[in-house]
């Protein structure tokens, strides 16, 4: 038997690599960012912004639907046999095919597309090889996932932006000045990871195998609403909002709104981190039946990570009136407001996708496809409404209300199906909303003192009506006693501190 404190140790160093990784990739996606938007101006920015779009279009039709049914199952195989293969093989049996006909598509489209996107024809191979080495990283990066080898899956995000931030300081700056030199950049950067990670987890480990008739079944049935639902998150996400927007504003408009939605991007990626850690835990949970556990974990534990994203994104709205010129150049002064709506509009995807995990770990796919539709129909509309006459404010304005809707249509549902007071997560978001309201209605040092003071007294206020930093944490987090390391570890280490 393990010793608690070996699985601690082990859980920490796992998490601390996992956190090293996701948020060195930001700060690293950030220095890319800046040199990209000083290069490109924003009409190539722009440029970029929807050559990217197409790529990301492709991914989430092919691979992303498969990618959650994955990591649940494939980690229950690897909890019981220590290996992923059987699931991964019949993962990659639904991929490729729908891989292969995704770019049969664009190359049938290939001359409108170029169009389109103000590209030479030749370049749309570009978005077919970033596609290809784009799916390849994630599958890895799912792998890596399902094994719970979270430092490794850490360092392929990491690595990633790494490569990519290498080929922009190697290549000569006149190259970089061209889009579509930075996209076959981006296609280097992760095919060279996605091959490095092949060679970590070893041919043998992935080896070809036959899977079973009922692997495939599970798969399928798991994974068929969330087609739906990548479809329904295309129209639904930043993505959607540049095909609008390109038909509205000037290039150079899609680039200022594109840097927003990147910025907007990396503080989305705290999200992502505290989804891949307790997916694979939930899953287990479910499966044993530990509603009473997960409702605790709901309801104790969430108000700490929503409150502390929510004061992180008041500060990014504070300091990017003046932080975003300093660092990407005058000609991008226009992305702040947009930032601050999209800071308002993350703090809900956060608070989704907090609680998506719980929903996907008990199998109701189906009602997260059906919430997902209702955002992307609400965004859809939002977008054509508002867009017009607002441009990529309008645009920013209609994703905070659209994935505001996904946010509490999550709520609601888990409410009923594990009971407590989930619904009053929602409150938590209030100091990024008051940030943003003093952003649009002040200017100068009334922004500041008014921004300041009223997110400081919204915090203290949240802090008192959710009892956060009170002793008995302690004794909640103990008695989740969660299956894997790093939630039982978690437990350990308050017991201990109250103690």
């Amino acid at each position: 038997m393990v010793e608690p404190s070996s699985r601690l140790a082990g859980a920490a160093r796992d998490f601390l690599a996992l956190g090293v990784g996701n948020y060195g990739a930001m700060a690293v996606g950030l220095a890319i960012n800046m040199l990209l938007a000083r290069r490109l101006g924003t009409d190539g920015y722009g440029r970029l912004a929807l050559m990217l779009m197409a790529s990301q279009v492709l991914l989430l039709v092919a691979v992303s639907w498969t990618n959650a049914g994955f990591v649940r199952f494939a980690s229950r195989e690897h909890a019981a046999r220590c290996t992923v293969a059987e699931t991964l093989w019949a993962r990659l049996s639904i991929l490729v095919p729908a891989a292969a006909a995704g770019v049969l598509v664009v190359l049938a489209v290939q001359r409108p597309l170029a169009a389109y996107l103000e590209i030479p024809q030749a370049a749309v191979w570009l978005i077919v090889l970033h596609f290809s080495a784009a799916s390849a990283l994630s599958v890895i990066g799912a792998v890596f996932q399902a094994s719970e080898r979270m430092a490794h899956y850490g360092a392929c995000l990491f690595l990633d932006k790494a490569a990519m931030l290498l080929c922009i300081l190697l290549f000569p700056a006149a190259w970089t000045h061209n889009p579509m030199v930075v996209v076959g950049c981006y296609a280097a950067s992760s095919l060279l990871v996605a091959m490095w990670g092949v060679s970590v987890v070893g041919l043998t480990a992935i080896r070809p195998t036959m899977a079973t008739r009922s692997a495939y079944r599970e798969l399928i049935l798991f994974s068929v609403p969330l087609l739906f639902s990548t479809w329904a998150g295309f129209f639904g996400a930043n993505w959607f909002d540049l095909a609008i927007l390109k038909w509205y504003v000037p290039l150079s408009g899609v680039g200022v709104y594109s840097l927003g939605a990147q910025l907007a991007g990396v503080a989305q990626q705290l999200a992502i981190i505290f989804s891949t850690l307790v997916f694979p835990s939930l899953s287990v949970m479910v499966a044993e039946g530990q509603d009473v556990r997960i409702r605790t974990l709901a309801e104790r534990l969430l108000p700490y990570w929503l409150l502390g994203t929510a004061v992180l994104f008041t500060v990014v709205i504070i300091c990017a009136r003046e932080g975003i010129p300093l660092m990407f150049g005058r000609a991008f002064s226009g992305t702040a407001p947009i930032l601050a709506l999209l800071m308002v509009a993350t703090w809900a995807l956060t608070l989704f996708t907090a609680c998506a995990p719980v929903v996907a770990a008990y199998g109701s796919m189906w009602v997260l496809s059906g919430i997902t539709l209702a955002s992307a129909v609400a965004n859809v509309m939002l977008d054509l409404v508002l867009i017009p006459p607002l441009g990529g404010a309008g645009s920013a304005l209609a994703t905070v209300l659209a994935y505001g809707l996904s946010a509490l249509l999550v709520l609601v549902f888990l409410q009923r199906r594990i009971g407590g007071r989930l619904l009053r997560l929602g409150w938590v978001g209030a100091p990024v909303v008051v940030g943003c309201v003093s952003f649009v209605v002040l200017e100068g040092p009334w922004f500041y003192a008014t921004a300041v003071g009223a997110a400081f007294i919204t915090v203290a206020v949240l802090v008192g009506a959710f009892r956060l930093f009170h002793t008995d944490d302690a004794v909640f987090f103990r008695d989740l006693r969660l299956p894997l390391p790093f939630w039982r570890g978690a437990g350990l280490a308050a017991g201990r501190r109250s103690s």
